[in-house]
């Protein structure tokens, strides 16, 4: 039920362990605020009963009090005199706030999102991908199951079913809310002093009956006042939140809670090619959503009455011919054949007309003597022949197959998913999620960069620096930017055991050690964010020179890593060719 996967019950008794806590902040103010409105008409039909009390006495009880007919029991008369003191608010209010508390409560159990089947299998599907790459399992090394994980992942990135149901979900909400808010606001101008009733339904005998006989007074005609101002206040952040839920659904980048899609934006594949196609203008948006929801109003309606009446007229089970079509490339040579075969023998034609006026106008010994003169103009005559024909074959040559462009996938379920998952799940392991879905390289690629890190020889301290680990790391930053961003934490591993790091004020991702020269170390390191570790780097291991008097004269007073590195290797080598010559 839509309770259920509000609250989610199932997971708070642990019944019901593997699956994503779906609903957000908002969507639980949401069925807060909902029950409020309900607890706010139960109490007020309590306090007032059934039947609003009214309190009638003579009209010479109001002034004076001291005569006999004040202290007789009017309620008979009271109960006569409802149908003309009452207005409909005073006769209704409480009943009012019933039936929109019933209105409201009620649209949470519609199966439009929350409850629906087809909204909880697509959390599932992207669940048990998640659950699947966090935990690393071994399956997910299988080829056959990451084809099933880019298969499922492909519905998600095409499907629009969530944002649908959610816009729709919320947009009713909203539309009740606002309707309840001018109703109990029109009511509740009715028990104030203001004499405002923009409806007409106030009552128009002044508080007076039976002729004038009567003075009469609701006695909780304050308690409906103060109620209807409450509700008012609760039905108007009810609407704020559903109006930031529609909002939601919209698929503007990086408001209303879609940060994601711009981070998804800046994906990039190695040919450098944007991963997603994200619509980041909020006018296109705006106006793609627009002509969306036209579509679903005026057109959608009527290819459904088509496709109905198709249906009903069995059209689809007429049989359909089989064209059977040519390969391209087949026809292509055919049609150069035939072309060829035309343009030889247009030239035996003219040849043959050439030859037979040359007869008869007496030319023929002419045409003997020069027949080396027209042999240098035959190959002219084929040379703009050649060239036409290659300039025909250009003009024939098979055009670029058109393409659909890809859509724009701010509403895709993937990332609507993502983004509602990002107020349950820290936003940094969402963005990591990415780099295990797609051919982008995550922060395990970091490496110790030997060539900025270095020594200080002043007071034997060393800077170590790593290498950037591409859009990945610069989206973490940009998400971490007002914590600190990204930090290297890490330590050295050496003869005296392990040696804490320290920050540098130059980058707070450089680490700092003391170290003593001639001695060999293992740096363990790590990346954090908010206090979590994100990814275990791999470890190094370097050894400090003895002597760095040479590297000085060379490097000056910072050595880069570099030179150790390159040191450390020649000694192992020769060390090890020494061990093999004695061995010899």
């Amino acid at each position: 039920m839509a309770f259920l996967d509000i609250i989610n019950i199932p997971g708070l008794l642990g019944t019901d362990l593997h699956a994503f806590k779906r609903a957000n902040v908002y969507d639980k103010l949401d069925l807060g605020l909902a029950g409020v409105v309900a607890l706010i008409g139960v109490s007020v039909l309590i306090l007032n009963g059934f039947s609003s009390p009214l309190t009638c006495v003579p009209a010479g009880c109001s002034s004076s009090g001291t005569s006999t007919n004040c202290a007789l029991d009017w309620t008979y008369q009271s109960g006569l005199c409802k149908n003309e003191v009452l207005s409909l608010p005073d006769a209704n209010f409480h009943y009012l706030l019933v039936v929109l508390a019933l209105l409201l409560v009620g649209l949470l159990t519609v199966p439009i999102y929350w409850g629906s089947n087809a909204s909880k299998e697509l959390f599932d599907n992207f669940y048990y991908i998640w659950a699947k790459l966090k935990n690393g399992d071994e399956e997910c090394k299988d080829v056959e199951w990451k084809r099933r994980m880019h298969f499922v992942l492909d519905q998600l990135k095409s499907g629009k079913t969530l944002s649908t149901r959610y816009a729709i979900y919320h947009g009713l909400a909203l539309v009740l809310d606002l309707v309840a808010l001018v109703v109990v606001g029109l009511f509740t101008l009715n028990f104030t002093d203001l004499g405002l009733d923009p409806l007409g339904v106030a009552s128009t005998s002044g508080g007076k009956c039976a002729a004038d006989g009567f003075t009469c007074a609701i006695p909780n005609r304050d308690l409906f006042k103060w109620f209807g101002v409450l509700t008012c206040f609760v039905l108007l952040v009810k609407a704020i939140i559903n109006l930031k839920c529609l909002l939601f659904s919209l698929g503007l980048p990086g408001l209303f809670g879609r940060n994601f899609l711009i981070y998804a934006d800046n994906l990039k594949d190695n040919s450098d090619k944007s991963i997603y196609n994200i619509q980041t203008n909020p006018i296109m948006v705006l106006l793609q959503t627009l002509l969306v929801v036209l579509k679903l109003i005026f057109i959608a309606p009527i290819q459904w009455l088509l496709a109905f009446c198709r249906f009903y007229a069995r059209k689809h089970d007429s049989p359909k011919e089989i064209i059977k079509r040519l390969s391209a490339t087949n026809i292509r040579a055919e049609q150069k054949e035939t072309k060829k075969v035309e343009k030889e023998a247009k030239a035996l034609e003219t040849a043959v007309n050439g030859d037979d006026a040359a007869v008869k106008n007496g030319d023929a010994a002419a045409k003997n003597g020069d027949a080396k003169k027209e042999k240098p103009k035959e190959k002219e005559e084929k040379k703009p022949k050649e060239a036409e024909e290659k300039k025909e074959e250009k003009k024939e040559e098979p055009k670029s197959t058109p393409l659909v462009a890809r859509p724009a996938q701010n509403w895709s379920d993937l990332f609507f998913i993502i983004d509602i998952l990002s107020y349950n799940i820290d936003q940094c392991d969402l963005i990591l999620f990415m780099t295990k879905i797609n051919p982008v390289p995550g922060l395990e690629n970091k490496k110790v960069n030997v060539d900025i890190s270095y020594l200080d020889t002043s007071n034997n301290t060393m800077v170590v620096s790593h290498t950037d680990a591409g859009v990945i790391e610069s989206l973490l930053d940009t998400e971490l930017a007002t914590e600190g961003g990204l930090q290297i934490v890490g330590w050295l591993e050496g003869p005296t055991g392990i040696m804490w790091s320290q920050r540098t004020k130059d980058s707070p991702k450089n680490l700092a050690f003391a170290v003593s020269l001639g001695s060999t170390y293992e740096l363990v390191s790590a990346v954090y964010g908010r206090g979590r570790m994100l990814a275990r780097l791999q470890n190094f291991t370097f050894q400090c020179p003895q002597d760095t008097k040479k590297q000085m004269k060379k490097y000056g007073q910072n050595i880069p890593l570099s030179a150790f590195i390159s040191q450390s290797l020649f000694q192992k080598f020769s060390s090890d060719q020494g061990s093999q010559q004695k061995n010899e």
